[in-house]
């Protein structure tokens, strides 16, 4: 069953143009049959002038564009950045306020579905006349590092929990993308629903350009091992960096930026490998093109909470592709360890490489391409628009709506 004929704002805590992650994956496709308006991140103070310098669109106002049919993307305006402090906060909240419903009135948006993908993106529940609330939580948000590496790391986390049951709190129906992370949440909400990630199969399935190297693999010999996907505190450098070294007639493929805030030396010795290429972001439709070009992909993740919680995209798109899968004993591979080489220490992790390239056949890959069909996005966004319509039908509670003091509820 699909969602139908819905105003849906999505409060997204990526801008459109970066990485595609599942709330771009989802909302593309509930614009197929609703209206969509993808609400990119504000600014904040702080960061205003390093934004207003680094944006490729330079903008004061709010901005609206149209990239896919149905689907909107506003971007909030620089002159109503977020603050931390009253009465500034409380004066900039008003501007983004008003300027959101202006973009919602002049797409004749009323009473739309509001989906919250980050704890801290809740600010306009119960000002928008929205119909219903939805949570989706991807990550386990307080497993991240702070963004100021002075800031004592419990006190803030303990801060983003506390933040984020405020949330769940409010909302009418949560989603979670993994079995920790439902785990975690199901006493903080009566309606938890735990969707995993998917994957576009049809993209990723086959390369765009079959048998034909991307150029910057083109210099890059055999055998080539690709990690697509940001890296950050998440990827275990220090394996990398023993595999590298030990192997090096293997070659390491990086596709994606560099969000590192810790361990920048290990991952400077690691650009400094000869077999290492760092290749940078590509576009999603570009992806596919590099793991085709690859003998085996990897998800070389360290065991930590982080990853505890996670249900990787990269996991469900190499399965797509048919090449064989190297991974850390992360529990998010489990499900898949008939196809998938699990591996916990640097000398397993060889082996199970070896293994991998041993066994990159046609029949194996297309078994593998088989499972992944099984978990393709357009099954899971059916899952969650049934979930969805079924909430619609029931009787709304009244909600005690905006999380900020001193803001009266509205009864739906």
């Amino acid at each position: 069953m699909m969602l139908t004929d819905q105003d849906i704002v999505c409060f997204a805590a990526n801008h459109w143009s970066d990485i595609w992650r599942n709330r771009h994956q989802i909302m593309t496709r509930l614009a197929r049959h609703n209206r969509v308006l993808f609400v990119e991140p504000p600014p904040v103070l702080r960061h205003l002038q390093a934004v207003a310098r680094n944006s490729s669109q330079p903008y004061r106002g709010p901005h609206l564009a149209s990239p896919v049919d149905n689907l909107w993307v506003y971007r909030p305006p620089l002159y109503a950045p977020l603050a931390g402090r009253r009465p500034l906060a409380d004066l900039t909240f008003y501007l983004r306020r008003r300027a959101l419903r202006r973009a919602l009135r002049q797409l004749r948006m009323r009473h739309p579905i509001l989906w919250i993908f980050q704890y801290d993106l809740n600010e306009m529940i119960g000002h928008l006349d929205e119909k219903l609330v939805v949570y989706h939580a991807v990550d386990e948000y307080s497993a991240y590092y702070p963004s100021n590496p002075d800031q004592d790391r419990e006190a803030w986390r303990a801060q983003v929990r506390r933040r984020e049951a405020d949330v769940i709190r409010h909302a009418d129906l949560v989603f979670v993308t993994s079995p920790a992370l439902y785990e975690s949440k199901r006493a903080l909400h009566p309606n938890i629903y735990l969707v995993p990630n998917g994957v576009d199969y049809e993209l990723f399935s086959r390369p765009s350009a079959p048998g034909i190297l991307p150029p910057d693999l083109a210099d890059v010999p055999a055998p080539r091992l690709c990690y697509s996907g940001v890296i950050n505190e998440k990827m275990d450098l220090a394996l990398l960096l023993a595999l590298a070294r030990s192997h090096p007639h293997w070659h390491f493929v990086f596709v994606g930026p560099v969000a590192l805030r810790n361990g920048l030396e290990q991952l400077r010795e690691l650009q400094r490998l000869s077999n290492t290429h760092f290749l940078g972001r590509k576009p999603v439709e570009q992806l596919p093109n590099y793991m085709h070009a690859s003998h085996v992909c990897l998800i070389p993740y360290r065991r930590i909470e982080w990853t505890r919680n996670i249900s990787p995209l990269k996991l469900y798109e190499y399965l797509a592709t048919g090449v064989p899968i190297v991974s850390t004993a992360i529990p998010a591979v489990q499900e898949f360890s008939q196809m998938v080489w699990v591996a916990s220490t640097p000398e397993e992790f060889a082996q199970a490489i070896d293994q991998a390239l041993a066994a990159n056949t046609p029949e194996r890959n297309r078994r593998q391409q088989e499972l992944a069909r099984e978990h393709t996005w357009d099954r899971r966004v059916e899952t969650i628009s049934a979930i969805v319509a079924e909430h619609l039908a029931a009787p709304r509670t009244p909600h005690p709506t905006d999380l900020r003091p001193g803001k009266p509820a509205k009864a739906k």
